[in-house]
This record gives structure tokens, sequence and C-alpha cells, in this order.
């Protein structure tokens, strides 16, 4: 993936390696800059911006409130000569629990000279779930037969919405919420389940609504198994665990 910036006499131009990352992944390129010009120019503090913004403030609005992420100023300053360059390598590591890539907005990569934040080139990256959380939520899926509708970020997390099989097992539930993230090596899942009911106003029996919730914090040595690799089994267990908070007591 490359992107270019003009701002003469200068051109910035952005190369990354990749298409698209997971969350933890590492994101790494080259930045160049030019002088077009025929004469010599001083460059101040040419740097790259790794910035979480909306689609919608960044279509729309003159100055986009971004949540910068991470920042690398690749010199404070050179000074190029007439048709001169200079290219410097960067990187930023993911936090495990960084924004995805979701309908509303995502992470970018905002580059230039001093003023790069307001006045700068962007690149927009496709930043997917962990995969230790995609083996979580496989399970969900595979295990228990529920339907992934969407996931976005929220807050601090990243937030799925499940819905359940059509079964005897879970009657009263509309849908669940998953909150997940991994953080200090945690892998922290906080279900918030819709709930649907009878119940009685009066002398007549109305449809009730209520919200069920569950938070787990499970440590890396019960979700990783030898080598790494992802524990499914203590996927089913945790899952199982949350599962019971929404199954009637007495099934028919």
């Amino acid at each position: 993936m490359r992107s270019a910036f003009f701002q003469q006499p200068l051109e910035y131009q952005i190369e990354v390696e990749g298409e698209s990352w997971e969350q933890g992944e590492v994101v790494k390129g080259l930045l160049r800059v030019r002088n077009m010009s025929s004469e010599a120019v001083s460059v101040k503090t040419p740097q790259i911006i790794l910035a979480h913004g909306l689609k919608k403030e960044i279509k729309e609005a003159a100055e986009v409130p971004w949540e910068v992420v991470g920042k690398q100023v690749a010199t404070q300053e050179i000074s190029l000569q007439a048709a001169g360059e200079q290219t410097f390598e960067w990187s930023f590591i993911l936090p495990t629990d960084s924004p995805i890539t979701d309908k509303q907005g995502g992470l970018y990569l905002l580059f230039g000279g001093e003023e790069a934040l307001t006045k700068g080139g962007r690149l927009n990256l496709q930043i997917n779930l962990h995969p230790i959380l995609q083996n979580f939520l496989q399970t969900f899926t595979t295990q228990f037969r529920f339907l992934e509708k969407y996931q976005k970020r929220k807050s601090e997390w990243t937030e799925i919405k499940l819905i359940p099989p059509e079964s005897r097992e879970f009657p009263n539930m509309d849908y669940v919420y998953c909150f997940l993230r991994i953080r200090d090596e945690q892998l922290e899942a906080h279900y918030r389940f819709k709930m649907s009911g009878l119940g009685r106003t009066g002398e007549k029996m109305t449809v009730t609504k209520k919200n069920r919730e569950l938070e787990q914090s499970i440590p890396p040595e019960n979700y990783l198994q030898p080598g790494g690799f992802p524990n499914r089994a203590c996927f089913r267990e945790n899952i199982d665990q949350a599962l019971n908070i929404a199954r009637p007591e007495v099934m028919f």
C-alpha cells in the first residue's frame, strides 16, 4: 500500500508493508520525502502518526478530532538539495485492544511535516480482531450455533452482536452483546443478554424486557495451549458458563 501528499515544494510518500492487520501485529513501512524544486529546502520534523478517526467527521469536519494512538518523528530537521530525497523507516506495534475497522471508522496513518495531524496525507488501514478473539467467536458460532450480526468498536472494546439459535435452550433470549478485548494479556469478555418474558401488570399479562450481564477475565495460561495455540475447550467452557444465566431453569 502507498499514498502520496504534496505540500509544495515537497512530496511526502508513504509505503506500507501489507494490506490488512490484526490487533497486536506490527504495521511498518517507509516514508520518503522528496524536494520537487530547483533549490535546496529545509524540512522540519517529517512524521508519521497512527490515529483513529470516524468517517463522518473525516468527511464533514474542518478539523478532525483524531484520537492519536502513536507518533514517530523521522528526524527533527533535514536539508534537501534540489530534486533530492530522503527515506525513513517507521513501525507501530498495534495494541492488542486497538480499534478495529468498522463501518463508522478506523485507524489511519497521517503523514507529512510538522502539521501532519491537520495538514498532511491520510491512509486508512484495515484492522481486524485479534486471532485469539476470532477463535473465541468461532467457538460461539460453531459450538453454540449463534449467528454473528456485526462487529464494531465500542469505547475500548470490540462489540459483537450475536443472535441465538431457534431452540428450547434459549426461549427468552432476543440477542446478546459480547464485548471482547485482550488487555495486559488477559482475555476479557463482557456479556449483555437481552431477555424477554411475561410479567403481570395488574390483571394483565405483558411482555417485559430485561438485561442480564456477566463479566469474565481469562488468563493466558488458560486460553492458550503449549505453542501459543488457542484453547477452544477453555473458550467453550467459559461461553457455556455465561450462557447459563440466560437459560431457563426448567426446560420443556
